[in-house]
């Protein structure tokens, strides 16, 4: 007598769900392998669909690659939004909390790797690539995040702690001497700096900001 093996029914991933895991693989391709170089094959096998299944959601490697930088970036501005948001609502010591702040903007590079091994690639492949997607990149990722800490430092100014005529500048002017020397000396976190360095680097371009910004109000 043959006995019948009845397998459980497994639902074919939704096309949302499918989208999803080919945009997760994807980043981790580009990441590794280059924005120019990585192939759609390859993206496919690592996501677990068949070719076809991919070229169904993204028909060429130029609207993966842009869909993945808008949705890698606007995580990572989203973090940075939230720390903003967070930590920049109430303020007791203007020099202390502002260095406080400026470490906590630096989580983003360890805790959103592969988004920043992509940012890398996209430095290196910069002259290869279209234009639109460093576009992309700037207007998803840090435009939107220097939006959001330029809204909180003034609310930092409306208390009379800050003195910024253009909240705007003013984020450029943190990201240029708090960000900007973190991400170069490691390389975009390919080389992770010891807590001892960051906090020196932050530290230093806190303080320099502050002699730009700070109200003669606070003392």
């Amino acid at each position: 007598m043959t006995t019948h093996v009845v397998l459980p029914h497994v639902p074919r991933p939704g096309p949302a769900e499918e989208s999803r895991a080919i945009e997760r693989a994807a980043l981790r391709v580009f990441a590794r392998e280059g924005c120019t170089r990585a192939r759609l094959d390859t993206v496919a096998a690592e996501a677990g669909v068949a070719e076809s299944t991919l070229l169904e959601h993204y028909p060429d490697r130029e609207r993966l690659l842009l869909s993945v930088v808008l949705n890698s970036a606007a995580s990572v501005a989203a973090a940075l939004a939230d720390i903003a948001e967070r930590r920049l609502s109430t303020r007791t010591d203007l020099e202390a909390d502002l260095i406080a702040f400026g470490r906590a903007w630096q989580r983003p590079l360890t805790e959103f790797p592969e988004h920043f091994a992509l940012v890398r690639q996209l430095n290196a492949e910069i002259a290869r690539l279209p234009a639109n997607v460093l576009e992309v990149w700037r207007s998803a990722g840090p435009q939107r995040a220097e939006q959001a800490l330029a809204r909180g430092l003034a609310k930092v100014a409306e208390r009379g702690l800050l003195d910024i005529e253009d909240p705007c500048r003013a984020a450029g002017h943190f990201v240029l001497l708090v960000a900007t020397p973190v991400a170069q000396r490691s390389f975009h976190g390919a080389l992770p700096l010891t807590d001892e360095e960051t906090d020196e680097l932050v530290t230093q371009g806190v303080r320099d900001f502050l002699r730009l910004y700070r109200s003669t109000a606070a003392g």
